[in-house]
């Protein structure tokens, strides 16, 4: 995506954007009041100071590396190589076709010693992408704590050199806590959709949409709209042992800033089932209407309003029990629905 000299707008620098709001003080019983309920992304210095991983960053990222690999299960993962031209910024070749990087099989602890080798800005960058603690790192499981979450959801590890995620979504809540190196997060509130010029849905380089603007580097004339969008971005560095809190679906670009980076996260979610996951509800009613007249699809919008987006929706003409999927739903209805759903795609 060449820009010519010209349209590139490096005054939009990232970090002269404010900063999330920093909370302190948050505990379990506290943890809606003073966090989820204010949907924003909010930051929590020392979150993981205690760590053994966080305290073995801070004396070096060799220690932090060591400190895994004697803790590794060495079960092959996917080694993702971005060449030295992309930055390490991980997006799509130039044609939209595919992707801008490679990826291997390589045991874990290969792959840590692939990274810590590569520490040049010339060479290529590295990263391993959401790897499930309890497969792979089963010891660290007692050490990395959460007490804001119980019962804690498993979290998932990020390993990488200087690498950046493009702006992107998830679709659950998630705290994600920096165990070693430094990390740069943008957000951008979720009205921003439009301003973020989003990519393709069902090409992404790794399962979630993302954004074509490169935010370290902006082009306003091919996205002219993202101006508005770095007005209501935020921004901020984070070290060894703090943490984020971003709620689903604000976007977010991680940018990882060390030789050596590891990030821990968790994510949770109200939903029962996979099913209930917005985005591929998403990607089917996409599906579903675009073939449909102009009229017809007004009315399903319409209907959509009513349904999903009418806070006074009124259900006083169906009795509490017989309500359904309108009402409150248990685990045992959202199974009954998943299945239902399934059988209607099978058709």
């Amino acid at each position: 995506m060449a820009s010519s000299e010209h349209s590139m707008h490096p005054g939009y620098a990232l970090e002269n954007l404010p900063a999330p709001t920093e909370v302190s003080g948050v505990t379990a019983e506290n943890f809606a009041e003073k966090v989820t309920d204010h949907y924003r992304p909010l930051v929590l210095r020392d979150f993981a100071a205690h760590w053994p991983l966080v305290q073995a960053a801070k004396q070096s990222l060799s220690a932090a590396a060591a400190y895994l690999t004697a803790r590794c299960n060495n079960k092959p993962q996917k080694l993702v190589s971005l060449p030295a031209d992309t930055d390490g910024r991980l997006f799509y070749n130039s044609s939209i076709s595919g992707m801008n990087f490679s990826a291997s099989q390589q045991p874990l602890n290969a792959a840590i010693t692939t990274m810590l080798a590569s520490n040049s800005d010339d060479s290529n960058r590295y990263c391993v992408q959401c790897v499930p603690v309890a497969d792979n790192f089963s010891s660290l499981l007692t050490e990395l704590t959460n007490p804001l979450l119980n019962p804690a959801p498993k979290p998932f590890i990020w390993l990488g050199t200087r690498v950046t995620v493009p702006a992107h979504f998830d679709e659950a809540s998630n705290i994600a806590v920096v165990a070693a190196g430094k990390r740069r997060f943008t957000l951008f509130p979720p009205e921003q959709v439009t301003n973020l010029y989003v990519g393709p849905l069902d090409l992404t380089p790794a399962g979630q949409p993302i954004s074509m603007v490169n935010l370290q580097q902006p082009d306003l004339q091919a996205h002219p709209l993202y101006a508005q969008a770095y007005q209501a971005g935020l921004s901020v560095e984070l070290d060894a042992g703090d943490a984020i809190y971003i709620p689903s679906p604000w976007w977010h670009s991680v940018t990882s800033l060390a030789d050596f980076n590891v990030l821990v996260n968790y994510w949770w979610s109200n939903a029962y089932v996979a099913s209930a996951l917005p985005l591929p509800m998403l990607l089917h009613a996409i599906q579903a209407f675009n073939h449909m007249a102009a009229g017809e699809r007004q009315a399903w919008q319409h209907m959509l309003q009513h349904y999903l987006f009418n806070p006074d929706h009124p259900l006083a003409h169906i009795p509490e029990n017989a309500r359904g999927v309108q009402g409150n739903v248990t685990p045992q209805l959202a199974q009954g629905l998943h299945q239902w759903l399934a059988a209607q795609l099978n058709r």
